[in-house]
């Protein structure tokens, strides 16, 4: 065994006290990089239903379709077209603008989506506006910018997106 003195002793005590104390509490001495990214739909939530300016689009089994109720879209779309759709909202990753949300600027939607999550009894609802050629998300009047996936990859076929 090492041969230290008792002031040797309190002193490699405190380090360690020190070094403890330093690695718990890690993510409270980090830095803050700014705004951080994060899923429309929550980890481990699953769409039940998906609705774009009102064509609504079900889950039918192991497949998705188009809700014959609803508002039909120009062209029938597929179910991998669907099923791609809906996986691309599955996957959206969104970060905040850094701007206020502003009623007169963001009250007449380009797109509205509506994303009805299993066993959740609200449903989230994102609404897309293009400002000066800048695509914004609104959720819960905070607004966001798309990280990924494209818009074409979360609206198209049900509504033609031109760029």
């Amino acid at each position: 065994m090492l041969r230290m003195s008792q002031r040797t002793w309190n002193n490699v005590l405190i380090f360690i006290v020190i070094a403890m104390i330093l690695a718990l509490n890690i993510d409270k001495f980090t830095a803050d990089d700014g705004p951080h990214a994060r899923l429309v739909v929550p980890e481990g939530e699953f769409i039940l239903n998906l609705s774009i300016n009102q064509v609504a689009i079900e889950k039918a089994g192991q497949q998705w379709r188009v809700n014959r109720a609803g508002v039909q879209p120009s062209t029938q779309p597929s179910p991998e077209q669907l099923q791609s759709l809906v996986s691309a909202w599955q996957q959206t990753y969104i970060t905040p603008a850094g701007i206020e949300f502003d009623a007169a600027t963001f009250a007449n939607p380009d797109s509205l989506v509506i994303l009805e999550l299993a066993g959740k009894p609200e449903p989230i609802v994102v609404a897309l506006k293009i400002v000066e050629e800048q695509l914004f998300l609104i959720l819960d009047k905070q607004v966001y910018i798309l990280n990924s996936p494209s818009i074409k990859k979360l609206l198209e076929p049900i509504v033609d997106v031109k760029l």
